[in-house]
């Protein structure tokens, strides 16, 4: 049997005080003598009261809670995100509800379901690998919950949208390759239905371009984010014909191409030089230290954060919806270096 709530008519009755004296004393109204606010306090503790803030953040119009909709929670880059996306919500008194989609669009589906049901006040959320349908984001849009967007963000949808310049990112770090002197360079990718990728692909093909070297599309994979993909998108390449580089999408891909260039005894960086994409924490433990791109995942939650409470509050810059661009860093590390000792590990 389900064990019943306490109110603030139970801690009246225990007290024989008024149900609104009791409401104004755990509200602070100092009109309430002290010796009374003490009582009402200690009998609160004693009974185990918790305060129903769903209900009174719906008489006073809202409820001063924010959902966060992530595809994996257990990502750094998504975990460093939340992070950000907390420390607003605290300096602006907003509580958090954080569920993940598990890069499934019905699941994402669900959990924008759930937080409409639990009368949060807005949304923040980065879209799911499988998500191509928003119907369920123009639903909370139609309830007047607004949503902002970030890293993988849709214009199917009006909302605010909070990103790196992944285009510019991926230009400066196959520039990088081709400044340590490689010319055949591949690019392992992800889903085109993506933003993200879609600009990583373009900032590649940019770069090539304006090197004046001819895009190849036997050297691009897509859709090639695990480990094992795309250790297996590389494994058709014969030693000779072995790309001089890889310009990865993720930091996992990244990591999948350095093992199976490990077990074939393709020296790197010497025979194949390698980026990744997000700085991952490991990056810097592998052998060698993986370049990557830095996505300031944690300044993106918390502009995205900063956003959608200021949309919530009725601040006026924030009432039409924006995009906000910030800019990546490359962090370079031995893995895409001609001399891989002229650089220490970041």
């Amino acid at each position: 049997m389900k064990k019943k709530s306490v109110t603030i008519y139970d801690i009246a009755e225990h007290l024989s005080l008024s149900p609104s004296t009791v409401s104004r004393a755990l509200k602070g109204d100092t009109k309430i003598a002290v010796r009374t606010r003490g009582r009402i306090a200690k009998a609160a503790d004693e009974l185990n009261y918790v305060p129903n803030t769903v209900a009174a953040g719906l008489r006073g119009g809202n409820t001063r809670t924010i959902g966060v909709i992530v595809p994996r929670i257990g990502r750094q880059f998504f975990a460093n995100a939340i992070s950000g996306i907390e420390r607003v919500a605290r300096e602006r008194n907003y509580r958090v509800i954080i569920t993940q989609s598990k890069e499934q669009q019905e699941l994402e589906r669900e959990g924008v379901a759930a937080l409409l049901g639990a009368r949060i006040d807005g949304i923040i959320a980065s879209l799911s690998l499988e998500t191509t349908e928003y119907d369920h984001f123009t639903k909370a849009n139609r309830r007047n919950v607004p949503i902002v967007f970030f890293d993988r963000v849709t214009d199917q949808v009006p909302a605010h949208r909070v990103v790196i310049d992944d285009r510019l990112a991926s230009r400066r770090a196959v520039e990088h390759l081709l400044e340590q002197g490689a010319r055949r360079i591949a690019h392992l990718g992800g889903p085109e239905s993506i933003n993200i990728y879609q600009e990583r692909h373009q900032g590649y093909a940019d770069a090539l371009a304006a090197a004046g070297i001819d895009y190849d599309e036997q050297l691009v994979f897509r859709a090639h984010l695990r480990e094992e993909d795309a250790a297996a998108a590389v494994a058709d390449f014969s030693d000779a014909d072995f790309p001089d580089a890889v310009f990865c999408a993720s930091d996992f891909s990244a990591t999948g191409v350095l093992e199976h260039c490990r077990e074939r005894g393709l020296a790197v960086p010497e025979r194949v030089k390698i980026v990744g994409f997000a700085n991952e924490p490991f990056t810097r433990y592998l052998t060698p230290a993986l370049t990557s791109v830095d996505q300031r995942s944690e300044e993106l939650g918390a502009t995205a954060a900063q956003l959608l409470m200021d949309r919530i509050e009725g601040v006026a810059e924030a009432q039409q919806p924006q995009e906000v661009n910030l800019t990546a860093e490359l962090i370079i590390r031995a893995s895409s270096l001609s001399n891989p000792t002229a650089v220490a590990v970041q």
